[in-house]
């Protein structure tokens, strides 16, 4: 077997959902491409543009765990984050696509280079709305609580929730943004100065000065019209690839 381009590759933000086909071929044109050029994958949340529980088997998400699970059998990686969209997400899908649940936040190592990984809406702390649904969501009470509930109740409850999210203009762009300050905060009390995440859809690496260190903020691409992927390999380092899809 030839050796692969690189040791990981991260994404997130696909949203994936049956109403957006380009995406979803995006995804198994990736699939297709990770099991030849990378040794694992993290997904940094949002995977799924809605998640109402594991029971909500269809055709279609079983496709998708399907395909994961065929990357893993081509031995890669996989490893999952949750977002502020796919929090519901549990145990028993990620056993059906052989993928593994990380914590947020997450501490990596690439080549002794210690990496921190977040999907990145705890760092939006101008939009106080959000603040409040994610220290909800995010409690392990309220998920087994929300998940006793009938699952035709939570489809519509959450489909609800997002089609709120959708239509509400109200907030601005500065509120919805990642403010520095409790980024670089938590980065310091990690001791790290490189920190990935997705959520915002503003890809691309920006750099900060704090405490007279520089640290590096890489931020993921959503998958709607041009994702990038950010690649690492020992020679180069993190960068973002954007021939993968070409066309697609």
């Amino acid at each position: 077997m030839l050796e692969k381009d690189f040791e990981a590759v991260f994404i997130s933000d696909l949203h994936l959902s049956p109403q957006e086909p380009l995406i979803t071929k995006r995804f198994e044109f990736f699939i297709q491409w990770a099991a030849k050029h990378t040794k694992s994958v993290y997904i940094l949340g949002d995977f799924f543009h809605a998640w109402a529980g594991d029971d909500d088997k269809e055709s279609w998400s079983d496709s998708i765990s399907q395909q994961l699970r065929w990357l893993a059998e081509q031995k890669v990686s996989i490893f999952y984050l949750h977002g502020n969209r796919d929090f519901l997400l549990g145990q028993d899908f990620a056993n059906e696509a052989r993928m593994t649940i990380l914590k947020e936040p997450t501490l990596i190592n690439l080549e002794n280079t210690p990496v921190l990984l977040v999907h990145g809406d705890r760092y939006c702390t101008k939009d106080k709305s959000h603040q409040w649904f994610r220290r909800l969501t995010r409690n392990p009470w309220f998920t087994r609580f929300f998940l006793l509930f009938p699952l035709k109740f939570r489809k519509k409850l959450v489909a609800t929730v997002r089609q709120h999210s959708q239509t509400n203009h109200s907030k601005t762009i500065e509120q919805m943004d990642i403010v520095p300050q409790p980024m670089l905060r938590q980065m310091d009390e990690y001791k790290v100065t490189i920190l990935i995440h997705g959520h915002t859809h503003k890809p691309g690496l920006r750099k900060h000065w704090y405490n007279e260190r520089q640290y590096n903020q890489y931020t993921l691409s959503d998958w709607d019209d041009s994702p990038q992927l950010l690649c690492y390999n020992k020679s180069y380092g993190l960068y973002f690839n954007h021939d993968v899809f070409g066309v697609i």
